[in-house]
């Protein structure tokens, strides 16, 4: 796995097969659990849609939606307020529908980008994200690290470092304990994905950097 680097105006990195496999995986559970069923099982011809396209608008339901009982759906679509149930449940009758349709397509979006290949011209294991797009990634890698966070019982920022030390340890002694290497996985998944998630935010802001300084070069010119 190479880093996110900017490359021909896109964003880039390299991912190889079994990468692609893992993370694409990881992408179908979330879009499962927010309702969109298998994107492996999904229409090919079925046409995409443009991401922002949910939020024009809100939800038209007139009756309330329970809050998700999944803890780590609930970390997808958090209560607006904590401290007033009418405000929270009001909101989410408004705005649920279209965030978990924005949701949804970011992550197939980036499903597609891992299983159907990066397109003429580019090395097999490149993974190409236009840099009107990376915004959008970046927000589908923090579903990705929410849902993984939850599984792994991740609630404080000393648990996501204590994560680091338990996956030092020497994977034979799990050897005998399933659940232990289970949790093995999903940790190095959850590392990894935070990992790519930092370089192409260090991507981003160094596009936004370049795109600064060429502005005020063009004004001093």
């Amino acid at each position: 796995m190479r880093a996110f680097r900017r490359e021909r105006g896109a964003l880039v990195a390299e991912l190889d097969a079994t990468e692609r496999g893992v993370f694409a995986a990881v992408i179908a559970d979330v879009a499962d659990l927010l309702g969109a069923g298998r994107l492996e099982e999904r229409d090919p011809d079925e046409p995409a849609t443009d991401p922002a396209a949910g939020m024009i608008g809100m939800s038209l339901r007139t009756q309330e939606i329970e809050p998700p009982e999944d803890d780590a759906v609930r970390r997808l679509l958090p209560d607006a307020s904590v401290d007033d149930e009418e405000v929270a449940a009001e909101f989410r009758r408004l705005t649920e529908d279209d965030l978990r349709r924005v949701k949804v397509e970011r992550l197939t979006w980036l499903w597609d980008a891992l299983t159907s290949g990066p397109g003429d011209g580019w090395p097999a294991d490149a993974v190409v994200v236009p840099l009107e797009r990376g915004g959008a990634v970046a927000a589908t890698l923090t579903d990705l690290r929410l849902v993984l966070a939850d599984r792994l019982e991740l609630h404080e920022d000393e648990d996501a470092e204590s994560l680091y030390v338990e996956l030092d340890v020497d994977p034979a002694e799990d050897e005998d304990d399933p659940q232990a290497e289970v949790r093995r996985y999903l940790g190095a998944v959850y590392i990894s994905l935070s990992w790519l998630q930092e370089t192409l935010m260090a991507a981003l802001l160094d596009d936004l950097g370049r795109a600064g300084r060429d502005g005020q070069s063009r004004q001093r010119g």
